[in-house]
């Protein structure tokens, strides 16, 4: 079965028409999770690249603000993207990103959303990776928190695990029954869900300084604790 998965990317680049480029990832590189590519794995599909939205932090619920075309070039995997100025989400994000690149050294962050198609456990530099071969870029987000071997960062990409694979593949169907009415989540989910947060909550604020931990705390609202609802599937009101 398909899931989701993320990693970081880099901006490199905006301009005031709202195009720029993004950096994905090298593709000789073996990131903190130990995978790797193999030349091809984002130039596979007719055209040698593949279109991907932007969208906020992953929300597959929220209105694209741009769209970029992903692809290889010299062993790197490129984004050349377009913010959409026309929709006023594009223009915040435009000026936001805009602000971020030309104050000081840039903080925000992004992460892609990909499926993967075709991989392969090799043995790479003494240990066994997972070669990334063929891959489906479908949205690439700005993010509190990126994932990738060359920004040092965390984010959300453990997800991917087996262990949650039930947690990202049901929550299009929580978020169908939760638009009829959230009531429809009984008290023993609520609970679930609630306690679950909760820890996650406390796990991730036992690190940094007090703006880090408000930042971590932020992640787990905006991204984690959404991910987590798929768990009272089983305890929604018919």
């Amino acid at each position: 079965m398909l899931r989701n998965e993320y990693k970081a990317l880099q901006v490199k680049d905006i301009d005031s028409a709202g195009k720029g480029k993004a950096q994905i990832a090298v593709l000789s590189d073996i990131d903190n999770e130990g995978d790797t590519y193999e030349k091809g794995a984002f130039s596979w599909k007719s055209g040698g690249g593949q279109w991907a939205f932007m969208i906020p932090a992953h929300d597959k619920q929220a209105m694209p603000f741009g769209k970029g075309w992903v692809y290889e070039e010299k062993g790197a995997a490129m984004a050349d993207f377009t913010l959409n100025l026309q929709t006023q989400a594009g223009r915040e994000w435009h000026e936001a990103l805009k602000f971020d690149l030309d104050t000081g050294n840039p903080v925000q962050e992004w992460s892609y959303g990909y499926r993967t198609l075709d991989s392969a456990k090799e043995i790479r530099e003494n240990r066994q990776v997972r070669v990334l071969k063929q891959l489906d870029v479908y949205e690439f987000s700005p993010v509190l928190r990126g994932m990738g071997s060359r920004t040092g960062t965390l984010g959300i990409k453990s997800l991917k695990d087996d262990a949650f694979t039930g947690l990202i593949s049901g929550l299009d169907e929580l978020a169908a029954a939760l638009a009829e009415g959230p009531d429809r989540i009984s008290e023993t989910g609520r609970k679930q869900l609630a306690d679950i947060h909760m820890a996650l909550g406390k796990a991730l604020a036992g690190n940094g300084d007090e703006a880090e931990q408000k930042a971590q705390q932020l992640l787990v609202d905006q991204v984690v604790a959404q991910s987590l609802m798929t768990l009272s599937r089983r305890h929604l009101r018919p």
